[in-house]
């Protein structure tokens, strides 16, 4: 997949850890109950455009993002990627 910003493409093993990410934050987010991405983003103070590509797994996340949107599911790093 090429990189959107920059047009170039982007490693195939980034690519798969990104599609990882986005499957367990979406099973994640159901799993506190909310059913769409955008309430969940809203209830939380989260851009809901920027949150609907990490699920997508489009989108790159940068470290401190990744942060925020785990404080607000209240799991820690190492939990969320256990067995990822």
């Amino acid at each position: 997949m090429a990189d959107k910003k920059t047009g170039k493409q982007r490693d195939p093993e980034l690519d798969l850890l990104l599609e990882k990410i986005a499957k367990k934050l979406k099973e994640k987010r159901e799993e506190l109950g909310y059913t769409n991405y955008e309430n969940f983003a809203f209830d939380n103070n989260i851009a809901r455009s920027q949150y609907g590509k990490y699920e997508k797994g489009t989108e790159d996340l940068r470290l401190s993002s990744l942060l925020k949107v785990l404080k607000a599911m209240n799991i820690s790093f190492e939990d969320f990627f256990n067995g990822l």
